[in-house]
């Protein structure tokens, strides 16, 4: 005999916690034909979730084995075997459709709209962090509140322009810059620009994220040869590390064990793409990034003219030069080089400069063993 089964009542809630997955309470009596509950009964459950309509795309579906009580109610978790993260709550209207089969297949039972559940799944994917010094609330993808009376007792700090580690000059007095620490304990200064928050200040960690020592010390031949994350101070002067940091080949901002301390990440070629676009472009970018000042009036790092320098942005970018993948040192006081993380072709990777006789901020192609400036992006 073919049975009619019909629900008695649905509840929608949603159980959402850092442990447990997204799941949605299902609750229904079913009844036979004559409207009899079918008491202490085993019956298969097909849950379907359709967008848009009741008749659109599938989107999830999860097959139970539920037993009905004395009273003909059965209750279940949807999602506890097919995951509801997969589903896009945000985008459109969501139906569940419940079928069932006593005995002889399934059949519908009933699709309604789903309300409340989707806007509180879609809450619960929102991605929501707090700055390690709890003054910047990062919600969603790219947004986020300063809140002043925090940033000011929490590191974020306005009227000065000294470095972290104590040279003059180095920053916009103008712009509240915030903090970071890395896994040596390295402290930098970080600044918000547009969407993204960048270090303000070139990366100087001898170690990777997980402690293991980032090698150095290499001779010409096997800076040259090494395929391995390594190292160097400018012209292996200890003294540049501050303010210039250290100079890192590729090989380090890829290497699996991770250059830059925890919620950071080497910025890609997108990421600074996204960066010159915010600033107006590659070609104005640069001299909103560059810090004030030269090195021949002793009231910056640059060599004259330092064109166009403004900085901002508060990005503060410095002339660190470079350790050619030769083995020899170029440049310092005339161009600030950045990797990316992008890789062009087997030997050669995307990075950035500004340069002290221009606004530009350039995006190229160099061989992966050239030892550049790294500054961290936060995730």
């Amino acid at each position: 005999m073919r049975l009619t089964l019909t629900t008695f009542a649905l509840l929608f809630s949603v159980m959402l916690s850092a442990q447990a997955p997204a799941l949605i309470p299902y609750q229904a009596v079913a009844r036979d034909g004559a409207g009899q509950p079918l008491a202490s009964t085993t019956i298969n459950a097909r849950f379907t979730i359709h967008n848009e309509t009741a008749n659109g795309t599938v989107v999830w579906q999860e097959l139970q084995t539920v037993s009905t009580n004395s009273l003909g109610l059965f209750s279940s978790q949807l999602g506890g075997s097919v995951p509801l993260s997969n589903v896009s709550w945000s985008s459109g209207a969501k139906f569940l459709q419940v079928e069932l089969d006593a005995e002889s297949g399934f059949f519908e039972i009933g699709t309604q709209q789903m309300l409340s559940v989707p806007n509180a799944l879609h809450a619960g994917s929102v991605q929501v962090n707090v700055s390690p010094t709890g003054d910047t609330l990062f919600v969603g993808e790219g947004n986020f509140v300063i809140i002043p009376g925090l940033s000011e007792s929490n590191g974020f700090t306005t009227g000065t322009a000294l470095h972290s580690c104590g040279a003059a000059d180095m920053h916009n007095p103008d712009l509240i810059y915030g903090s970071m620490t890395d896994q040596e304990g390295n402290v930098y200064k970080t600044i918000v620009i547009g969407t993204q928050e960048w270090m303000a200040e070139n990366l100087s960690t001898s170690v990777y994220r997980n402690g293991d020592v980032i090698a150095t010390g290499l001779s010409t031949s096997q800076w040259t040869n090494t395929v391995q994350g390594a190292w160097a101070y400018f012209q292996n002067d200890a003294s540049k590390n501050c303010p210039f940091g250290k100079l890192y080949n590729w090989y380090s901002c890829v290497d699996a064990r991770e250059l830059c301390p925890t919620g950071w990440h080497v910025p890609t070629d997108a990421d600074w793409t996204v960066l010159s676009d915010y600033l107006g472009g590659e070609a104005i970018a640069g001299g909103k990034m560059k810090t004030l000042g030269m090195s021949d009036s002793a009231t910056g790092l640059w060599s004259a003219p330092n064109s166009g320098a403004t900085n901002s942005s508060g990005f503060s970018g410095i002339p660190g030069g470079y350790r050619m993948l030769q083995g020899p040192y170029s440049n310092l006081e005339f161009i600030g080089y950045y990797w990316s993380s992008s890789d062009f072709v087997t030997l050669s990777a995307y990075y950035r400069y500004i340069i002290y006789d221009d606004v530009d901020l350039t995006r190229a192609t160099g061989g992966k063993g050239n030892g550049f400036s790294v500054r961290c992006l936060r995730d």
